[in-house]
């Protein structure tokens, strides 16, 4: 909660109500605004190596589908674990 100025007048009566309302407006205000960043800390220690992942897959082979005319239709790419995917020709229009 903001805290809140009391104006005060010669004669006024300081009151427990007021003065603490003082000390909590006060307390309130301790934390300022953050500062700026500091300086860049010491480069950490390099962590653990982690465990070796799967081998990737490579192409074998393609084997490729040709029509009477001799055009490319299509064809079949064979990977290194012997998986096979097909292989989709599209033409430029």
């Amino acid at each position: 909660m903001a805290y809140t100025a009391h104006a005060w007048n010669s004669g006024d009566t300081i009151t427990a109500e007021r003065l603490n309302a003082l000390e909590n407006g006060v307390q309130n205000e301790q934390v300022g605004p953050a500062g700026k960043d500091g300086a860049a800390g010491a480069r950490g220690d390099t962590g653990a190596t982690g465990k070796a992942g799967a081998d990737g897959k490579s192409v074998k082979a393609i084997s490729l589908t040709v029509d009477a005319e001799g055009k490319v239709t299509g064809g079949t790419a064979t990977l290194s674990d012997n998986s096979t995917l097909d292989i989709t020709v599209s033409t430029a229009e």
